[in-house]
Order: C-alpha cells, then structure tokens, then sequence
C-alpha cells in the first residue's frame, strides 16, 4: 500500500510538473509573440526605420484594438467577456501602464520584477498562472491566464490515480491471498498429516503429490522420519509384548510355588524345595532384566562410535575361551581357533559380551562331540571375527529375524539353559555401536557360521 501510494503521489506530481511547464511555455510564447507583433507594428507606421521611443511604443499599444493586425489567437486580448483567455499587461520603465488587454483581471497591479540575474519571473496568484518580463529600456510586461481548468483536470487525474492505486492494491491482496493461500496449504497438509501421525494414526504418511516442489523435500524427509517412528513404535510394543511373556513364566512359578507352600504346613524338605524353585525362577528374572538394560544400553547409544580406546580382540577372544572351556568340556565340544593379533577401536567390556554370547551359542546348540572354529584375522581394514559350528543348522526363514527381540527358532535351536532369547540382539547392537556389522550363513544339517566386521584401530593400520 505504501508503495502504491508513493507510485501513485509520484505520477500526480510529474503531470502536475508537466502542465504547469507546458502553461509556462505558452505564456512565454504568447509574450514573445505580442511584442513582436507590436514592434512590427510600430516600425511600419516610422518611415526612418528607427526603434520607437517610449512614447510612440504607448500610442502604438493604446491604438491598438479587436479590428488591428494582431493574430486572431490574440483577438480575445480584446474581449471583456474572455476571461479564460490570455490576458496581458505592459508597464513602462516609470511603471505607467502602457497597455492592458480587456480581459484583464481588474485587480491587476504592477507586478514586482524579475530578480536581477534573471530575465523571467513566474507567479502562482488565486487561480491564475502570471509570467513577468523585464524587456530594454526598462519595458516590464505581465502575461497570465486563469488555470481553474487545469487544476479541475489535475484533481481529476488525482482522483483517477487514486482510484486506479486502490484497484491495484486490491488485486495485489487477492492474489497475495491467493499466492499466500498455495504456499501454505501444503504445509498445512503436513501440519495436519503430522497431528494425526502424533494422535496415534503411525502408519498415515504425507502426499508428496500435494506438496510444492520447494516442500517435497520437506515431505519425503518426514516421511521417512515417520517411517522409522512407526518401526520404533512397533519394535517397542513387540518388545513390551515379548518381556512381558517371558517375564510371566518365572513370575507365575513364584506365585505358585509361594501359594503352595502357604496352604498347609509342610516339612523342611518341602519348604527347601519350593525356595529352590522360586530361587531358580528369580535367576531366571534377573538376568531378563540383566539382558534388558544391557540391549536398552546399548541401543540408547544409537549410531554414535564408542569413546573407548583401543583394545586388543586376540586378548578379549582367549580370555572368553578359557571362561568358556568348562561348557565345553562339558559338552564334550571340541573348540579350535585360528587367531591373529587384530586391534580396533572400542569398549572392550562391550566386545567381550559379543564372544561370549557367539561361542557360548555356538557351544550350546549343537549335539555332544560337536565342533566350533573361531577365526580372527584382519582384511581390507577390517577386523572379521568369525564363529563356525557343525549343528544342525539355521532354516532360511528364520534368518532375516535371527537378531530380533525374543525371537526363537524351532526347537532343535532352542537351549535347555535358560537363554533369554535377547543375547544376539545384544550382539548386533554393541556390533552396529561399533561401526560393524554382523552376517549370518547356515544350512540345515551343515551347521552355522556367525561373522563379526569391525573397523580396525587406525594406529594399527598405521
């Protein structure tokens, strides 16, 4: 509106500026051309051809009327009624009126003259527009006519400008509103895709086909924000659903071994007996929860590289097989290694759970008299710690989930030991902690081979 404003305040001032310099050169020229005639005039009435004196120069202007040999442009200098018309006055230089046209203004005076470095002056008096001359020999004239009319004009092209500006202004907020109206609505096809997202509708997702060009962007970032808050949301109802199982088995042995023992009175063998279960059923807990904070852990740390330093994993994997060696044996399970002295960057607590829950598998699924190959070595800048058994072996199926949350295959994979179910959850969570990653090859009947990837230590690679 301001702009508008100042456009419009800007045209009005240059067509003002513009007639008031086009009356100008037309009283000038109108000036100009009177002496002129009354100068031709008077030297055709001398016969010697010389300039008239002042006093012949007031006959000539007073002889002069309508019928004279002026133009006929000039014929209303001679008409009262002419008002409209240019009207002119000259003074001589003792400011005596030599001549004044008939239609004159009456309350015409001797105007002031020019300044001394200047030849014209020009006046603004009422409505009229006044030009005054100083000419030689001390000659002053005065020209002028009535502007009413251009000032009606002039007020009308304010008006039309005005109008023409509110007009402009008016279109310029319907499409402001109109343009305003486009950018937003597909932001607010995102506000509200968002506010149904965060009501609990997860699975909705926002049309890109709505969005502008410059917004799509915007659209597909949130959307796949939206895509792993859904995956989150998912994996954390699926986690509740699975703690909450595998907690309600050693729960619901302890409220029963507890309401048995407190129906009648029993022996001391009996009361030993139902502690022992109850004991057994409380392990059985703690190291749920146990496994539960180490996962929760480990996953709050999310993609970010362990702070730890550098740690030696041929130390970490001997130190898990002499810990592990008891089961083993136990087992009747032959263990041989292949190890090389591999350095990487990380929580060597973290790394040690990530052995013993591989080879503790790896030694617990499978039949007496088995066989499990541990291989560290490094590659390419990696360090690959590899654990190969000769058990019965993973179905395809069960691959792509084998790292899941509570997840369990068939039963020919299932342990006697009391195993969460959360120890390769933990694994690929301290692995992916870690910059790694962990890969999985089986076949039924042909046993198993876990694979660990981790970044070496840079001043080992050095």
């Amino acid at each position: 509106m301001v702009v508008i404003a100042l456009l419009c305040t800007l045209a009005h001032r240059l067509a003002a500026d513009d007639k008031r310099e086009r009356i100008d050169r037309e009283l000038t020229a109108f000036e100009r051309a009177f002496t002129r005639q009354v100068w031709e005039l008077s030297n055709k009435r001398r016969s010697d051809g010389k300039p008239p004196p002042p006093d012949r120069m007031r006959e000539v202007m007073q002889s002069l009327d309508a019928n004279s040999e002026l133009p006929l442009e000039m014929r209303d200098l001679f008409d009262p009624s002419a008002v409209d018309s240019t009207y002119l006055a000259f003074w001589d230089n003792h400011g005596r009126l030599l001549f004044q046209s008939a239609n004159a203004p009456k309350d015409l005076t001797l105007p002031k003259p020019p300044p001394q470095d200047q030849e014209y002056s020009l006046r603004l008096y009422e409505s009229r527009r006044e030009l005054v001359h100083i000419g030689p020999r001390g000659f002053r004239s005065l020209v002028g006519r009535d502007i009413s009319a251009d000032k009606a004009a002039l007020r009308s092209l304010a008006l039309q400008i005005t109008g023409c500006g509110a007009l402009l202004w008016l279109l310029g907020l319907i499409g402001g509103w109109w343009l305003a109206g486009r950018v937003i609505r597909p932001i607010d096809v995102i506000s509200q895709t968002a506010t149904r997202i965060a009501g609990g509708n997860v699975s909705e997702r926002i049309d890109v086909a709505k969005t502008d060009d410059e917004l799509s962007r915007l659209s597909h970032v949130l959307n796949d924000t939206f895509d792993r808050l859904e995956s989150a949301i998912k994996r954390q109802q699926q986690f509740t659903a699975d703690a909450s199982h595998e907690l309600r088995t050693p729960l619901t042995v302890i409220l029963s071994e507890t309401s048995r023992g407190l129906k009648r009175e029993r022996s001391a063998d009996e009361y030993r007996d139902i502690l022992t279960t109850c004991s057994l059923a409380g392990i059985r807990m703690r190291s749920l929860v146990e496994s539960l904070l180490i996962l929760a852990r480990q996953e709050g740390d999310g993609q970010s590289q362990p702070s730890h330093g550098s740690c030696s994993l041929l130390q970490i994997i001997t130190e898990t097989l002499l810990l592990l060696r008891p089961l083993a044996d136990e087992k009747e399970t032959r263990i041989s290694s292949d190890l090389h002295e591999v350095n990487c960057q990380g929580d060597s607590r973290a790394l040690s759970m990530v052995a013993m829950n591989l080879i503790s598998n790896a030694i617990d699924h499978q039949q007496t008299h088995g066989e499990v190959m541990i291989r560290l070595r490094s590659e390419e800048g990696h360090a690959i710690l590899e654990v190969s058994d000769k058990g019965p072996g993973i179905a395809e199926k069960h691959l792509p989930h084998l790292f899941d949350r509570f997840y369990r295959v068939d039963p020919s994979r299932q342990s006697n030991g009391g195993h969460s179910g959360l120890g390769l959850a933990i694994v690929k969570a301290i692995v992916t902690n870690h910059g790694g990653s962990i890969q999985v090859e089986s076949q039924p009947g042909a046993g198993s081979v876990f694979r660990v990837i981790l970044p070496l230590d840079e001043a080992h690679l050095s």
